[in-house]
């Protein structure tokens, strides 16, 4: 394999960002969407704006993620599904701990209707920056 074809496979700057803005935008409105939608069945431990905000950092994070792979592998798909499934995987133990202890000072310990919408919010977050990072950042898709 020569340098033009190594060099070719690597997804710009540019697609990245892009990627990124589009993973947090799925994310924020596909989970703003789940909480409008569950919300009146009864109460979340989790206002709006916490959605949103967590939504912004996760496909944030994703982006950073997928630069740094991107920057030192020819071939970031891969290693970036398997962290991400990963990190996951992590995630789905937050709600079931904040239903013991809560997740902040002067935060309650979640109900069981919170704590699945929030597992179900992962896997929307994860979804959408799995999904967007390794189809938008390769050449020739999403132009």
């Amino acid at each position: 394999m020569n340098m033009a074809t190594v060099t070719a496979q690597r997804p710009t700057l540019a697609r990245i960002a892009r990627a990124t803005l589009i993973a947090a935008a799925g994310g924020i409105i596909g989970n703003a969407l789940l909480w409008l939608m569950v919300s009146p069945l009864g109460r979340l431990q989790v206002g709006l704006g916490e959605v949103i905000a967590f939504s912004f950092l996760g496909g944030l994070a994703g982006g950073v993620l997928y630069g740094i792979l991107s920057r030192l592998l020819n071939q970031p798909n891969r290693p970036f599904i398997v962290i991400c499934i990963v990190v996951l995987v992590l995630y789905a133990f937050g709600p079931i701990w904040a239903a013991q202890t809560p997740y902040r000072e002067g935060a309650e310990p979640f109900n069981l209707l919170t704590v699945l919408v929030t597992e179900v919010m992962h896997l929307i977050s994860g979804g959408f920056v799995i999904g967007i990072f390794t189809r938008l950042t390769i050449e020739g898709h999403g132009s």
